[in-house]
Formats: structure tokens, C-alpha cells, sequence
């Protein structure tokens, strides 16, 4: 199987051994099979926020804070950085 793109740095780090397959696609991320010190995972992957095909992202992100004033300013504005913040945050939310 061709390796993503978004798992690349994972096997270039070595935190994956082989990405084994597709486990499932759905409207804000892909789950991949893979194989890690002879084990079997599940890597997640987001997908970009220009190809997510959900569009009322306020229920998802409702009741979500951030620390940092400069970053919250951005965010409120769409600003280039306040998108960027956006979607680390989103990612990177558990």
C-alpha cells in the first residue's frame, strides 16, 4: 500500500513500522492499520480543513477555550494564523 502523505513523518521518525491498510474514511478523518514494534495500531489522520465535508463546525468546537488572548483574537477574526491555530487545536483536541 502507498504510505499517505499525513503518515509519512511517522514512519520517517519510526513511531510506525508499515502502514498495513485503510481501516475506515469518514467526514473529518481516515483510520489506517499499522504496525508498530510488531504490533497492530490505529493511526488517525485528520483531514485538511478545506476537505472535511462538514460545514457547522461551531457544534463541534462549542465550549472549546483558549489561553492565549492573541490566539483567541485570531481565531474570532479568520485570520490566516487564527485558521492555522484553529486546526492545530482541532487536531490536537482528545
Amino acid at each position: 500500500m502507498k504510505t499517505p502523505k499525513r503518515l509519512q513523518p511517522l514512519l520517517d521518525d519510526g513511531f510506525i513500522d508499515e502502514v498495513l491498510r485503510p481501516l475506515m474514511s469518514g467526514k473529518e478523518a481516515a483510520v489506517y492499520v499499522v504496525k508498530a514494534q510488531d504490533q497492530l495500531r490505529c493511526a488517525k489522520v485528520y483531514k485538511e480543513a478545506s476537505k472535511r465535508s462538514f460545514q457547522n463546525q461551531a457544534e463541534y468546537q462549542e465550549g472549546r477555550k483558549v489561553r492565549n488572548s492573541r490566539q483567541a483574537r485570531a481565531m474570532q477574526k479568520r485570520t490566516r494564523f487564527g485558521r492555522r491555530e484553529q486546526e492545530e487545536a482541532w487536531q490536537n483536541a482528545r
